[in-house]
């Protein structure tokens, strides 16, 4: 049987016992008088609709449509919320120990996702569809608090690994690569295959490059464009748990979601156009600046606009170290190493200031640096070996008849 095979079997296994403890949660509740019943209903005839479908080898059209639709949006949902309320109920009900409990939990967070990205999400084939339902899946799978209360989360290591997204980062990265792989576009890249034309002093240039930014973005303390590069407070802060899984978090998620999935996602979708890397990393780079608007709700417009802009550039930049690399996880790295130099420094992951001038003059020679950087990547035999990368991202020349055979 080929991977996809286990997985589907895995994905009906775990409908089933999602099914079953929603009706044994569900006949626990209308015992004791509660109200939600009204809504376990529904969630269960939701998951029996899923195991239904997935068991009828010629569905009829309309129902596949339905059940794939119905389960992008909200299995997810039923899942991360069902394996909390199991969670409560193991740890308060029946008095188990809750460091144990969510230590087995938080290991099968990691790869509860899987079968439903195969099942399910291996069924999309619409771009845009995949691009949404990539960014809904993302805001869902990390929202582990909804399935591990904090309050029972045991040391407060396991209360740092929920609060900040880190596992659940961890777990979008192997729901990503399972979809990706069911999408037959690519893996995130491991061993790496540079090839013919490949240049170490480019990939050098680029990461001196990032480390320069590093350092600029978090002690240049210049108030003025005069002294703007020269002036810096190199002031080492000890580094926090919780400020280190925010940027682990924000590194794993936002480069899964936007390099290796929207990107990857994008080259598929122009596959056929003669300038389709840089309409993908634009592409793909925009939607990784808008989505930072949604810091709105604790932070200014206007410095929100900055952080917008300033992720766009960066984001052009990531995805050309991508490219020219096939290795997400060099892209990964500068990602954290930005972002945790940035939260140390300030000892916020929140921007909290208005923007001043110096925001935007800053702002303005990051975009012209990262920007002029991946302009030059686009020429040469740096753009040859973007393109072989790129081929290799949506699917030429890799092999996905990977099957076990017990005899």
């Amino acid at each position: 049987m080929s991977g996809r095979d286990y997985l589907h079997i895995w994905y009906l296994a775990q409908s089933a016992v999602i099914l079953f403890l929603l009706l044994l949660i569900g006949a626990w509740e209308a015992y004791h008088g509660i109200r939600l019943v009204v809504v376990i209903i529904p969630v269960a005839l939701l998951m029996l609709l899923a195991i239904v479908s997935a068991s009828i080898p010629h569905q009829p059209h309309w129902l596949e449509l339905i059940n794939r639709w119905l389960q992008s949006i909200f299995q997810p949902l039923i899942l991360t919320v069902v394996w909390g309320m199991v969670t409560r109920i193991l740890i308060v009900r029946l008095q188990l120990p809750a460091r144990g409990i969510v230590a087995l939990g938080m290991i099968y967070y990691v790869v509860m996702f899987a079968p439903f990205a195969s099942e399910i999400g291996g069924q999309l084939q619409w771009a845009v569809g995949r691009i949404i339902y990539l960014f809904w899946w993302m805001n869902i799978v990390l929202a582990m608090s909804v399935a591990f209360p904090l309050k029972f989360s045991g040391p407060h290591a396991f209360a740092v690994l929920i609060s900040t997204g880190a596992v659940g980062a961890v777990s979008f990265f192997v729901m990503v690569t399972t979809v990706m792989r069911a999408w037959h576009l690519s893996w995130p890249g491991i061993k790496p295959q540079f090839g013919w034309g490949f240049s170490w002093w480019v990939l050098l240039t680029l990461i001196i490059v990032d480390i320069l930014f590093t350092i600029w973005n978090a002690y240049g303390t210049g108030n003025s464009w005069k002294n703007m590069f020269f002036q810096y407070n190199l002031v080492w802060k000890r580094p926090t748990g919780t400020l280190t899984m925010e940027a682990f978090e924000a590194a794993v998620a936002e480069e899964t979601l936007c390099r290796f999935g929207f990107l990857g996602c994008a080259l598929y979708a122009f596959r056929n156009f003669n300038n389709r890397i840089p309409y993908a990393v634009l592409l793909s780079s925009a939607l990784f600046g808008l989505m930072h608007y949604f810091n709105l709700i604790g932070q200014s417009f206007d410095i929100t606009t900055v952080q917008v802009l300033s992720a766009f550039s960066m984001g052009i930049f990531f995805a050309v170290v991508y490219l020219y690399t096939g290795q997400l996880w060099i892209s990964m790295i500068m990602h954290f190493l930005i972002d945790w130099t940035s939260f140390m420094v300030s000892g916020t992951s929140v921007m909290v200031d208005k923007a001043s001038a110096m925001d935007w003059v800053t702002l303005f020679v990051e975009m012209v640096v990262f920007i002029g950087i991946s302009i030059w990547m686009m020429y040469g035999n740096r753009r040859q070996v973007m393109k072989r990368h790129a081929d290799r991202l949506i699917g030429e020349d890799q092999h996905f008849g990977f099957r076990l055979e017990f005899n």
